[in-house]
């Protein structure tokens, strides 16, 4: 089955585009019937939505497979220090996302990970940037609202 994008706005035949309107015509657009099989890593951009109704992605040690997503949504995610995370392609930065709160996420700068300090992915929004090298994580950057 092919996914369906829904516009948030749909224009008049004269109608012109505002901002208002076009944020509204992105951001309020919805996809559906799309499943995994149809999301490669080949896509421009590939993203991983974990939602709280799914299984918990992270665990006391790790974070279950990725997908080779871009980004990947922590939604209720009950991990504490994070050692390994599955799934990602080498040489493909990928970002962690912190979407719930009261969650604790920890990724600590020590082998397997290279990061400018240890990382606290606890406030919603914060997210840190990394690549897989084969061997280990690298930060790129990150964000701690």
């Amino acid at each position: 089955m092919a996914a369906t994008i829904t516009k948030g706005y749909t224009f008049g035949a004269t109608e012109l585009v505002t901002n208002v309107k076009l944020h509204t015509l992105v951001d309020s657009a919805t996809i559906s019937g799309i499943v995994n099989a149809e999301v490669s890593a080949s896509a421009g951009i590939v993203f991983s939505k974990l939602s709280a109704t799914a299984a918990n992605i992270g665990t006391n040690a790790s974070i279950i497979s990725t997908a080779g997503a871009r980004i990947v949504n922590l939604y209720a995610c009950s991990a504490g220090s994070i050692s390994t995370i599955t799934g990602m392609l080498t040489n493909i930065p990928f970002m962690l996302v912190q979407r719930s709160s009261g969650a604790s996420l920890a990724l600590i700068d020590a082998s397997p990970f290279y990061l400018n300090g240890n990382a606290n992915l606890n406030a919603i929004g914060s997210n840190i940037t990394l690549v897989w090298d084969g061997t280990s994580y690298i930060e790129l950057g990150r964000v701690d609202p």
